[in-house]
């Protein structure tokens, strides 16, 4: 019995050394976790490419950024910010020689440079081709999103590449102090294929409410600019649903398809307000919340690349209203429009009808600062540039193009590839 307890008090005391040891133990080894070993701390050498990496990755990746959209000079000033100890490095040198090679070797372009147009785009193709009186219009004039998309793709694929209509001339100056005008051979990267683009309208007019199109541009809870569209159901969805987001998104997605950043002209009328916004209507409650939203839409547009231009007030035929006619429409577009998007010297005929090469329409226009005029002739691109102004023809991408004249247009894309299956036969 004795025996046996004293191996009873044996065994506990060995097992409150042991809980006493591993209680001793314990604190010891969460100290020594906190404690660095000697290998969790980088070499002298591995701090040194640390250094680098911050010192370097940020500017090289912006540099990378810029010259993705031919933004050369840009992204070599980028590199010049690069600190002195690592400007001799040798990824530092491969990019500012690749950009510098890829500056240089920028070639003109000799021929007329096309100019393409959209209306605002047809988002569901069931509501604008129901049947109503509107539908044969549509199927005519208008070009639906999957479309746009899809042309987009085409000339992507084709070489063609965004430029702003200021590249076909150059501003001179006379010897005695006045400026003219002299014809300019776009500068592209060798291969590229110059392309300008203009959207008409983008009033999104009270007749298209219940056809399938979008409501109006706003900007995003990115400051981006998106379109509301309403479904059938009353749902809102904000996305890209005109030309002007879709150009925005594929540029980011494909940015050598534009050169430095060069989007399009918005051709804007002014009869039922502009951008969705109902800033013709003095009456309007929202007027003042209105014209704050246009401005600051309009101003963010032109940060990422478009421009503004008069598509007249009224949408006028310009070459058969009256002189006076003209005056008062510009007039008030100027009042109404320039005054919330901005001066422009573009001026895109309604209809696509010129007025006459010299006139006394032109000398008006022309004092009213308008130097580029666009008309419509879908066969072949015109360019012309004299000492005051130039004139460029469009080519209207939409149904009764793309499906009567598909050959006027092969040198951009292949129709068939791209006319939405949706459409009914043209009446």
């Amino acid at each position: 019995m004795k025996k046996n307890i004293l191996c009873m008090v044996l065994a506990l005391m060995a097992s409150l050394t042991a809980c006493q040891s591993a209680q001793m133990e314990t604190p010891l080894s969460q100290e020594e976790e906190k404690q660095p070993t000697a290998e969790q701390e980088p070499t002298e050498e591995e701090q040194k490419v640390l250094r680098r990496e911050e010192a370097l990755t940020p500017l090289l990746q912006e540099a990378e950024h810029l010259a993705l959209g031919y933004y050369y000079e840009e992204a070599i000033a980028v590199l010049d910010e690069i600190p002195t100890e690592y400007a001799q490095d040798q990824e530092v040198e491969e990019a500012r020689t690749r950009y510098q090679e890829a500056l240089s070797s920028f070639v003109p372009y000799e021929q007329p440079v096309r100019h393409i147009f959209f209306h605002s785009l047809i988002v569901d193709t069931s509501l604008a081709f129901d049947g109503d009186y509107m539908s044969n219009g549509y199927n005519y004039w208008m070009t639906t999103v999957e479309e746009c998309k899809a042309i987009l793709e085409e000339l992507y694929a084709n070489q063609y590449i965004l430029i702003d209509i200021h590249e076909l001339c150059e501003e001179q100056t006379k010897e005695d102090g006045t400026a003219t005008l002299a014809a300019a051979s776009p500068l592209v990267p060798e291969g590229k294929i110059p392309l300008v683009l203009s959207v008409d309208d983008v009033s999104y007019y009270d007749y298209m409410e219940t056809d399938g199109f979008a409501k109006r541009l706003l900007l995003d809870e990115d400051g981006e600019v998106k379109n509301l569209y309403i479904d059938q159901e009353g749902t809102e969805h904000v996305g890209d649903y005109d030309v002007m987001p879709i150009v925005d998104t594929f540029v980011k997605e494909h940015p050598d398809f534009s050169l430095r950043g060069a989007k399009g002209i918005i051709a804007a009328t002014g009869y039922e307000g502009t951008l969705g916004y109902r800033v013709n209507d003095p009456a309007s409650p929202t007027l003042e919340a209105d014209r704050e939203a246009v401005k600051s839409i309009a101003a963010r547009l032109k940060e990422t690349g478009w421009l503004f231009a008069s598509h007249g007030y009224g949408h006028k035929h310009t070459a058969s209203i009256s002189y006076q006619s003209l005056v008062s429409d510009t007039t008030r577009w100027k009042e109404e429009i320039a005054s919330l998007v901005g001066e422009t010297d573009i001026y895109v005929y309604p209809y696509g009808e010129e007025i006459e090469y010299p006139s006394q329409k032109l000398t008006y226009l022309q004092s009213e600062g308008f130097r580029y005029f666009c008309g419509v002739w879908a066969s072949q691109p015109f360019v012309k540039v004299t000492d005051t102004y130039v004139r460029q023809t469009r080519c209207n991408l939409d149904g009764f193009t793309m499906i009567t004249k598909p050959e006027a247009v092969q040198d951009l894309l292949d129709a068939s590839k791209v006319v939405d299956p949706t459409r009914p036969e043209l009446e």
